[in-house]
């Protein structure tokens, strides 16, 4: 639901990008997690960011640091059996998005929170530059 943070570890593949969406779709906001970060700062990220569930791949299950009380689900599990209709759009645009973090180079990293309306600013200000259809793909344009 609204502002539920899920964690998303995912080699960068059609499955994160899959993965990024249908977190978007359920309402709740995205923290991408690189699994090829240190254990440190990947076990840092999923305490401070709040993740009540993670998005991952199964071979990546074993080398996460995951919170006893984060519940995690493999990407490519099979969705049969759970319902095919379109979710109600519950979020608005004061939900999060997704919450992106610093480098920490100079410390620990810092979470940035981004609702919804802070992504459509954006595309509101460049449209004039990009001129923005939907014929357009622009994930992963800003990682």
């Amino acid at each position: 639901g609204p502002d539920v943070r899920v964690g998303l570890a995912a080699e960068r593949s059609l499955d994160m990008i899959v993965g990024m969406l249908a977190i978007l779709k359920a309402g709740g906001a995205y923290v991408p997690l690189d699994p090829d970060y240190p254990q440190d700062r990947l076990s840092f990220l999923m305490q401070d960011s709040g993740i009540e569930l993670l998005l991952t791949q199964a071979h990546l299950l074993g080398q996460l640091p995951i919170p006893a009380h984060v519940q995690t689900l493999d990407l490519a599990d099979s969705l049969d059996g759970n319902s095919t209709e379109n979710p109600v759009n519950q979020t608005s645009p004061d939900n999060l998005a997704y919450v992106i973090y610093t480098s920490g180079s100079t410390g620990k990293p810092k979470g940035t929170l981004l609702a919804h309306h802070n992504l459509m600013r954006l595309f509101a200000a460049t449209d004039d530059w990009f001129k923005f259809s939907e014929k357009d793909v622009w994930t992963l344009f800003h990682s």
